[in-house]
């Protein structure tokens, strides 16, 4: 679990101390523990989610190497099942769902340090690029590609949501894990994913998302979802049906749309596994903002999953309509 391309870092060293510093200014705590985040605030705060995702992964990072290993995600588990199997097995349901083949070319959106775009190289044996809004992330993954003699079907890149540096249907599919919920501009993201897919292509998405069983009236709903967003850097998570409404709105045709968070493939909850990732190392105590920031995220995301209220793996499968024929 944990990453062998890992090395200490310095404070100071590639910004991580003052990034922490950033993502503070950024996103002041003070609105979530004071009960003030209103669907205007959230929005305002969406505006600068590059920023803020920047800064957050800048000082995060290592906190999240250390205990949840290359793959920055959640998922469902079958009993004795072991935690890499079970990512594992996350991701290649995404890629059965989506029909993702061999030789392929796929975008990875939001590719952290490309743990998913490895695994999906290998699983269906798609040629996957890789984007990031983070330069150590950049660095990183390619490392790890190099490392695993991948460097020649996986390729990581630093781009934004809102401006992909791609050629107009360059690619097969799209896939976002636990990412496209921090766009800055959701439809902007849309359409550029939808730009550059080839008619026909696929977007398939696992994401966080605020379930029907959210009250914006109980105040304790509105704290978790608060430390939520604020300490997992997505300032303003979305339901499903909302999620769906921004897809069709951008041209997307929808193939599926369910919570893999209930599924019955994962009688194991997704969040059982919390109490596990702080004790095995994910909280790194010298470090002491991203020591808080991380555990703040894990325990309000266990507290929005056992409440039902919040989800990290709501699936999205999405098609770009084949071109009309003249």
């Amino acid at each position: 679990m944990g990453n062998d391309n890992l090395r200490e870092r310095k404070p100071g060293d590639l910004k991580d101390y003052d990034q922490g510093r950033k993502f503070d200014k950024l996103y002041d705590g003070n609105y979530v523990y004071g009960d003030k985040l209103t669907e205007e605030k959230r929005s305002e705060l969406n505006q600068n989610a590059d920023q803020i995702n920047e800064a957050y992964y800048d000082f995060i990072t290592d906190a999240y190497q250390n205990g949840w290993g290359n793959k920055f995600h959640f998922c469902g588990y079958q009993p004795t099942e072991s935690w890499d199997t079970a990512q594992a097995r996350h991701e290649h349901y995404l890629a059965l769902a989506m029909e993702m083949k061999p030789g392929m070319k796929v975008l990875d959106l939001g590719c952290g340090v490309g743990g998913p775009a490895r695994e999906m190289a290998v699983f269906a044996g798609a040629n996957v690029t890789g984007i990031t809004i983070n330069d150590l992330h950049v660095e990183r993954a390619n490392e790890l590609n190099k490392k695993a003699n991948l460097e020649d079907q996986v390729q990581i890149t630093k781009a934004s949501f809102s401006d992909l540096p791609f050629a107009d249907e360059e690619f097969d599919m799209a896939f976002a894990i636990e990412a496209l919920g921090c766009a800055p501009d959701m439809q902007r993201a849309h359409s550029e994913v939808m730009r550059v897919l080839k008619p026909g292509g696929k977007l398939g998405i696992l994401d966080w998302v605020i379930t029907d069983k959210y009250d914006d009236g109980n105040k304790q709903h509105r704290i978790i979802r608060g430390r939520i967003e604020r300490h997992g850097a997505v300032p303003h998570m979305m339901t499903p049906k909302a999620r769906v409404a921004a897809l069709e709105e951008s041209g997307f045709e929808m193939i599926c749309d369910e919570d893999r968070a209930t599924a019955k493939a994962n009688p194991v909850p997704w969040w059982c596994f919390i109490n596990t990732l702080y004790f095995v190392g994910l909280i790194p105590h010298h470090v002491v903002t991203a020591s808080y920031t991380v555990g703040e995220c894990v325990y309000s995301c266990r507290d929005g999953g056992k409440e039902g209220i919040f989800s990290p793996m709501h699936m999205f499968v999405a098609r770009k309509p084949q071109a009309r024929k003249v």
